[in-house]
């Protein structure tokens, strides 16, 4: 939501189902201009939020230079390698990191510049990636080395906004597309099949470690939608979101890193739970009352739910919330810049660390 096996390893859903990023930012929740100040880039936290570091540094031939000014859209950590993050901005391309963020190196050609909007990894597979910018869907079979087209979008309305591996065999492709177009492939990007038209835009798609067939898709204002046959057929879970205002507008959604059928859902409306697979769903105790601020990241501990977190955004200012008690109580933190806080990944290796991405809003 994300490159070893979901099926054999518990930890790939830790790492792979923790991140978030926002699928866009919102307008300020009072009506004003949306004014920020600092740094962008990614910042860790090695005390689950108490103190920050920026993790921007972008070695090169001329020297060492930072990335402190490039805005993070998604941060997908590579379930093979703990070591190994993806960066996918929304100006400067995506950029890869071996060393836990200490350094960044850009990923080459086409996916060196512009928005990118995905990477997907093979789950058996570490050097199969797919990624895409909106207009194109790539394909490496080098580790990031090379990359070959694989689809390409001629609708000039029409982008495609997320792409996701089905973790059980055969691994097949899916894609979400902005007029609520459902692609799949079954030969690993040679050809696509038309599945579903939902009618509105598709912004993440994530499959169900623990359950072979069951798939989740969130669209950006229709709320969410799940498959238990592999994603032949899709049933609509709005009934249960709709009777809480704003939440059927998509800003995020996160499984539990353990526990079957649970899952997280962030919306307009605040943060919403369920336990039955989205057929039912709970609000979450925040100290920000629902559709007060606007919630784009959200985490969960990696070795107990009853560790999580978010950030808050209302007008310019974003705060950091940590509970450990499952959400009964909240503390609140400063964050290390006053950009848009998008994107939040908890490595299930190291606990007590926190990686943060933040956003540039883009000027009107």
């Amino acid at each position: 939501m994300r490159v070893f096996s979901k099926i054999a390893t518990p930890i790939f859903a830790l790492s792979s189902l923790l991140f978030m990023g926002a699928g866009c930012i919102g307008p300020s929740t009072s009506g004003d201009t949306l004014q920020t100040s600092g740094t962008a880039g990614i910042y860790i936290s090695s005390d689950k939020g108490e103190a920050w570091q920026p993790l921007v540094s972008y070695p090169t031939v001329s020297g060492v230079q930072s990335l402190a000014g490039v805005s993070v859209y998604r941060i997908i950590p590579d379930p093979h390698d703990s070591h190994t993050l993806y960066w996918l901005s929304r100006t400067h391309g995506m950029f890869l990191t071996n060393d836990d963020g200490k350094s960044w190196q850009q990923v080459k050609s086409p996916l060196s510049s512009g928005f990118v909007y995905d990477l997907t990894i093979h789950p058996e597979d570490p050097c199969t990636l797919f990624a895409t910018n909106g207009t194109f869907v790539y394909k490496s079979e080098d580790c990031t080395r090379t990359w070959k087209e694989v689809y390409r979008e001629s609708r000039a309305d029409v982008s495609i906004r997320t792409l996701e591996f089905h973790q059980f065999a055969p691994f097949q492709m899916l894609a979400g597309m902005s007029n609520g177009d459902l692609l799949t492939s079954n030969d690993f990007g040679s050809s696509w099949t038309l599945a579903k038209r939902l009618g509105n835009s598709i912004v993440e798609i994530v499959s169900d470690p623990y359950q072979a067939n069951r798939l989740y898709l969130a669209t950006r204002s229709s709320g969410l939608y799940r498959s238990d046959d592999g994603g032949t057929e899709w049933v609509s879970l709005s009934a249960g979101l709709q009777t809480y205002t704003g939440a059927l507008e998509y800003h995020g959604m996160t499984l539990h890193p353990s526990t079957a059928g649970t899952l997280y859902w962030i919306s307009t409306y605040g943060i919403l739970m369920s336990q039955d697979a989205g057929e039912k769903w709970t609000p979450m105790s925040l100290i920000t009352p629902p559709g007060s601020v606007q919630i784009y990241s959200f985490g969960i501990g990696p070795k107990t739910d009853t560790e999580l977190y978010y950030t808050a955004t209302i007008n310019s200012r974003s705060t950091f919330y940590r509970s450990i008690d499952g959400g009964k109580s909240w503390i609140t933190r400063r964050l290390p810049t006053g950009q848009i806080p998008t994107a939040l990944y908890i490595p299930p290796e190291h606990v007590d660390w926190v990686y943060l991405g933040f956003t540039i809003p883009a000027a009107e």
